[in-house]
């Protein structure tokens, strides 16, 4: 595999401060009072930091005067207006809700601060109507608590194209072995958090779920991306992240279950018959059937799936293991069959004498 070119750390560094820089441009236009202090301290950078910025800004022929109290334009007529919609207001705030609700110190604390942020440059009327929302909002994460410090260390690394290496577990084999990894993309189905990347072990491109990703280090190698490799069209084809063979898969759902099929966009390329009696023939094409298979199961008696024959007789023997440890006596802890509590005894009416 190439090597990338140096440099890719720095360019980042650049991308940064030209955002920090238009952003300064923004927060300068509507908060025309804020002096050095409160400026640096809002940037979270030094006030050295910030006199180079303001610097770089006259050099580039923005002219900002001091006016006893903040900073000002000479002319404002090359500055068009940032103005967010109070809809736009709500949609940056409910990503940031969703990130508190994955209960990350990381990613929870720099989007409690980006809303903040937000909220100061909003006018006054509408950062009344997002701050009346406050409690109001509630986005609940389901088990992400792997949204931790190694999402971080992975971002990083796919932003600066750096290989790492990593402890990492696999459910399937049971068994954590060392992994290097070239860390191509991240993304986020059911809950979890994965990186498709090329593994140097296996040289093939993987899936790997971040939680199970430890002790992950920099091996302070570059990589370059796969010519033509696209995140998307990899995982176009899978129920959510796993590959395997592509499969043509049909399912048929009951009357009752068909309008919960119908109102979502399972797939990318699906197809659904509507049969007579108001049940539907649900129609895909997968890269494995492992996940489908739960999905299918998870809709209870109420969903069939009627292609392939191998799915269904793997989806028929899971069922039927099921039945038979449902069916048997209830199992505590420890091995011991829990048994039902010993009736208790009648007492018999004393004669009266």
């Amino acid at each position: 595999m190439r090597r990338a070119r140096g440099g890719a750390g720095g360019r980042m560094a650049k991308h940064l401060r030209l955002a920090r820089l238009l952003e300064l441009l923004t927060v300068i236009k509507y908060h025309p009072d804020w002096g050095p202090k409160k400026l640096a301290k809002y940037f979270e950078i030094s006030e050295k930091r910030l006199y180079d910025d303001l610097n770089e800004l006259n050099a580039a022929n923005i002219p900002l005067v001091y006016n006893g109290k903040g900073y000002s334009y000479l002319s404002m007529s090359a500055l068009p207006p940032v103005r967010f919609t109070i809809d736009e207001a709500l949609a940056l705030v409910m990503c940031g809700t969703m990130l508190e609700g994955q209960k990350d110190d990381v990613y929870s604390r720099l989007a409690r601060g980006a809303a903040a942020k937000l909220l100061e440059l909003l006018p006054e009327e509408s950062r009344r109507m997002v701050m009346a929302l406050e409690g109001k909002v509630s986005v609940r994460g389901k088990g992400s608590s792997e949204l931790n410090h190694a999402l971080k260390a992975m971002n990083e690394a796919v932003a600066s194209r750096s290989t790492i290496e990593c402890s990492y577990y696999s459910y399937s084999s049971g068994k954590t072995t060392r992994r290097k990894i070239d860390p191509y993309g991240l993304i986020f189905r059911g809950n979890s958090w994965y990186v498709l990347g090329g593994c140097h072990s296996r040289g093939e491109v993987r899936t790997f779920r971040v939680n199970r990703m430890k002790d992950i280090e920099a091996t302070g190698e570059k990589f370059e991306y796969p010519e033509g490799f696209s995140i998307e069209d990899h995982v176009r084809r899978s129920w959510a992240v796993f590959q395997g063979a592509e499969t043509d898969v049909e399912v048929l759902f009951s009357p009752k279950l068909a309008p919960l099929i119908e109102e979502h966009k399972w797939q990318p390329e699906q197809e659904i018959d509507k049969l007579e009696d108001g049940s539907i023939i649900f129609k895909t094409k997968v890269a494995g059937t492992l996940e489908i298979r739960r999905w299918i199961m998870s809709w209870g008696e109420g969903a069939e799936a009627l292609a392939p024959e191998s799915l269904r007789h793997e989806i028929a023997g899971i069922a039927a293991g099921m039945a038979k440890s449902h069916a048997r006596a209830k199992r505590i802890p420890g091995g011991a069959k829990k048994q039902a509590a010993p009736a208790a005894k009648k007492k018999k009416p004393r004669k009266m004498k």
